[in-house]
This record gives C-alpha cells, sequence and structure tokens, in this order.
C-alpha cells in the first residue's frame, strides 16, 4: 500500500450532498474524486426520521456503489434525510478496479466500527462517520453488500425484532442471523436503529445490480417501519459456525493434488450455498499425512471441529447434515475472511 497523502483528508463529509459534477459522473471518477471513506447527507424534504445506506466497505464489492450511484442521480427529494456511506474507497481504486476486498497494510473495514480505538486512519474515518450516523438518529440502516461465491440473495439480521425483520424483508425473505460480533456497522448501529446488511450476490452481474436497485427502492419508498408484529413471512438461517482454512495449508479451488499444494477444494462448493447437504459431503481431497486442513469455530471463539468434519480416505467430509452459506471460490476471500460458514435452520422468533 503507497503511504498516505499528508494533503488527503481521513474522511470527506458532504451534508448538503454530493455536487452535480459528480453525480453526473461515472463511478470511477466519482470514487477518484473522493479519494477516502465518504458520508454524504441528501437533505430530505419532511420530518420523518432519516435513513441510511451503506457500501463499498469492501473494495471489491462494487454492486452497492453502483445502485446508490444510480439512484441518486435520479435527485428524487423524500420525506427524510437519506444518508449514505462509501467505505473503502482506496482499495476499490487500486487497479485493475474493484478487485482488492482490502489492501495490504489496511484493515477490513468492515470490521473496525464500534472499536473506539483510532489507532488507525481507518478507526478514525469509521468513528466519525459512526459519530455521525448516531447523532443522526436514523430510523433504519442498510448495508450493502456483494459474495465472492454463487449465493442466493439474502439479508442478514443482528436482533430478533420485528421492526428488523420487516426492513429486511423488503430485500429478501432469505434472512441469516448473525451473533459473531466482530464489529461490522451494522452491529455498531443495532442498538441505535433495526440495521442490517444486505447481500447481492456476485458482483459486476446484470441481476445483482438489479436485485439491489429494486430493494433501495422499495426500502426508500417505504413507510415506516411497523414494530408491532412481522410484515412478512421469511427463511431464518443461524447458530452460524466459522469454517477457515489452516493458515500454512496451501490450497486451491479445483484441479488435483500436485507438489503446488496440500488441499484440493471443489471448485463449484458453492452451489450449496443455503442447501442442505448430507453427512458424507466432500468438501475436498487433503494431501496424504496433512491431518485435517480447515477448522471450525462457534460464536464463542470454541474450536467444533470435530463435532463436524472428518478426513476419510484423504477426502475432507461433513460428518452430519449441514448447509453451507457464503462459500467463497477464491483463495484471497478465504484467507482474509473466511471459507464459508455452517449454519442451521432456526424456527421463527416469537416477537
Amino acid at each position: 500500500m503507497p503511504p498516505a497523502d499528508p494533503a488527503q483528508p481521513i474522511h470527506r463529509w458532504y451534508p448538503d450532498g454530493l455536487p452535480d459534477e459528480l453525480l453526473d459522473t461515472d463511478e470511477r471518477t466519482l470514487l477518484r474524486a473522493l479519494g477516502c471513506p465518504t458520508l454524504i447527507r441528501v437533505p430530505g424534504v419532511g420530518t420523518d426520521p432519516p435513513r441510511a445506506i451503506a457500501t463499498l466497505l469492501h473494495g471489491d464489492e462494487s454492486t452497492g456503489l453502483q445502485a446508490v450511484h444510480r439512484i441518486l442521480r435520479r435527485r428524487r427529494s423524500y420525506s427524510f434525510d437519506l444518508y449514505v456511506v462509501i467505505g473503502n474507497v482506496q482499495a476499490a481504486l487500486a487497479p485493475p478496479g474493484f478487485a482488492h476486498r482490502y489492501l495490504d497494510g489496511q484493515e477490513d473495514m468492515n470490521r473496525i466500527w464500534g472499536m473506539h480505538d483510532p489507532t488507525t486512519e481507518q478507526r478514525q474515518a469509521a468513528d466519525a462517520i459512526l459519530a455521525h450516523l448516531i447523532a443522526a438518529q436514523p430510523e433504519s440502516l442498510v448495508d450493502v453488500h456483494n459474495n465472492t461465491g454463487d449465493n442466493p440473495f439474502y439479508a442478514i439480521v443482528t436482533q430478533d425484532r420485528a421492526e428488523v425483520f420487516n426492513l429486511a424483508t423488503l430485500f429478501t425473505t432469505t434472512l441469516l442471523r448473525w451473533d459473531l460480533l466482530v464489529n461490522t456497522l451494522m452491529e455498531a448501529l443495532h442498538d441505535t436503529c433495526p440495521s442490517i446488511a444486505v447481500e447481492c450476490g456476485l458482483p459486476g452481474r446484470p441481476e445483482s445490480l438489479a436485485f439491489a436497485v429494486d430493494g433501495m427502492r422499495r426500502y426508500l419508498g417505504a413507510p415506516p417501519l411497523r414494530t408491532d408484529a412481522q410484515a412478512r413471512d421469511h427463511d431464518l438461517l443461524g447458530e452460524l459456525r466459522k469454517v477457515t482454512v489452516v493458515p500454512e495449508v496451501r490450497f486451491r479451488f479445483g484441479g488435483e493434488l500436485d507438489d503446488e499444494v496440500d488441499l484440493v477444494l471443489s471448485a463449484d462448493g458453492d452451489v450449496h450455498n443455503f442447501d442442505e447437504v448430507p453427512a458424507g459431503h466432500v468438501l475436498g481431497r487433503v494431501r496424504p499425512g496433512i491431518g485435517m486442513p480447515v477448522r471450525i469455530h462457534d460464536a464463542d471463539g470454541v474450536d467444533v471441529t470435530d463435532a463436524h468434519l472428518a478426513v476419510v480416505d484423504d477426502q475432507v467430509v461433513l460428518t452430519e447434515r449441514s448447509t453451507p452459506v457464503m462459500m467463497t471460490r477464491t483463495v484471497a476471500a478465504a484467507r482474509q475472511d473466511c471459507l464459508f460458514y455452517l449454519a442451521s435452520s432456526l424456527p421463527p422468533p416469537e416477537l
């Protein structure tokens, strides 16, 4: 990562919306003009509580930025102030563009919210943006993401509250309960307002952008969230367990075992995301003598690998019926975050 430019601010703040010359340009030109994490307030014409959208907390997740840029260019007025967070601008701009989750020397910008430990410029920017959002007292926040593997469109919730489920099901009725506490923006705000993440599939796909734009339009055009009852039925998964590759294990997706790798994972393993697979489902092939090449930890950090995995005839297999979610198809994403999560179906909460 190049040294910081002393003339570059840590973050930008546009209290009166983006100027026309930025609204009317393309996304990459907009990002070059911003240069750093940015918060935009689009003033409303009424007195309803503000609403907020966050995008690009990962630099390789372009769909949310494209969707919100398209919506802002319509110059519509709402009965509320709209706050827009544009996150890791530097990672998004790094060549070849929208290719890096975060840069060497950076932290994951989806893991630094609410820490109140301003020891890096990224944390300082996150603290400043979060302070603005909390002071605004928004009615709700939607954090828009992409996946690094094939997944259905889904939303992530952190609390069992009617208004949270009503917010999430404006976008989709496939929901994932998140209780890992890793300093995401939605976690930092969930005691201030209903806060969710919306996962829009793989970036660069027309259907991903269409889903994001349609969902944002429903969100921005919806009446205030109901708090007394759930408005829509939904499917809910949760009890997440994080699956990671052991750091010293060399691995790839697809191909044959050779001298270059210790583990070959299924090239198309992500097709099983959000589908229950049977005991004996094969995740990949491991070099003899390596042992268990992946680990599984629950929400409390307890190693539960032996309860879910075994090596049988040099194959890594699941030992019970399981539902993988968010399985990636890239080595970089698996190293920077995780390989996937195991989830369980949850009954509808009694609210």
